[in-house]
């Protein structure tokens, strides 16, 4: 079953500063915030990255991250839709239908610390999808 959908908004290095933005601005909570720095193989710097935040904004919810410094996105394309379920095989289905329907493959399905399931697809209208398995805690 689907349990969330929201955007989620990607960065070229400045998310942390569109978190403050927005907390300012919309008078947001921060649910969640993590920076690069939290991962096994942080290097030095990666504190001022932001590996994921989750913020309410009026009961609606946003996530943002930085993108991976290798990889920058084009200001104007760093919004997707990011979609949890809590059965990884309903997100491996969802994932399969947008590529077999002329979609794109951004990142391919696989497990990763924080999901059992995880992928980033473009669907044949140019929406990008980031499909996610909850992680059962």
């Amino acid at each position: 079953m689907i349990i969330g959908m929201n955007p989620y908004f990607m960065f070229n290095g400045n998310g942390i500063e569109a978190v403050e933005f927005y907390k300012d601005v919309f008078d947001a909570e921060v649910v969640e915030f993590k920076t690069y720095a939290e991962l096994p193989d942080a290097k030095e710097g990666d504190e001022s990255l932001l590996l994921h935040a989750n913020l309410t904004i009026a009961g609606n919810d946003i996530m943002l991250s930085d993108t991976d410094q290798e990889n920058p996105i084009e200001v104007g394309t760093n919004v997707s839709v990011a979609v949890v379920t809590d059965d990884a095989d309903q997100t491996s289905d969802m994932y399969r239908k947008i590529r077999e329907n002329d979609g794109e493959e951004v990142m391919p399905l696989h497990e990763t610390f924080f999901s059992p399931a995880y992928g980033k697809v473009k669907d044949k209208f140019g929406i990008e999808w980031q499909l996610a398995t909850a992680k059962n805690k």
